[in-house]
């Protein structure tokens, strides 16, 4: 693991701590744990206004479309792929699982 510097402000700092506290977990977890879901809120944001792809933010998150679907609903954020698409794909999937098969 690196070891990064940054210079914070006396707010987020007193939110790092506050939320260390909070959680009863060491202040290092916490900002990586925020940094883990800022870049998932990110890509969320960026998919919403509709300047990614799924498979995109799927390759950043390192998920697979399936859980990029399912996160995308969990947030309310409807999913660009029409359900028979969605359904071709699965199809395609067993056909590359029986030729390799």
């Amino acid at each position: 693991m690196s070891v990064m510097s940054l210079r914070l402000g006396k707010e987020e700092v007193d939110r790092i701590s506050r939320l260390s506290k909070q959680k009863k977990e060491a202040k290092s977890e916490v900002v990586r744990g925020l940094l883990h879901d800022g870049w998932v809120f990110y890509w969320l944001k960026l998919y919403s206004e509709k300047k990614v792809s799924i498979g995109k933010m799927a390759e950043e998150l390192d998920l697979s479309v399936n859980e990029v679907i399912d996160l995308l609903a969990e947030f309310g954020i409807e999913s660009s792929i029409l359900y028979d698409d969605y359904l071709l794909g699965f199809e395609n999937l067993k056909t590359l699982d029986q030729v390799k098969g």
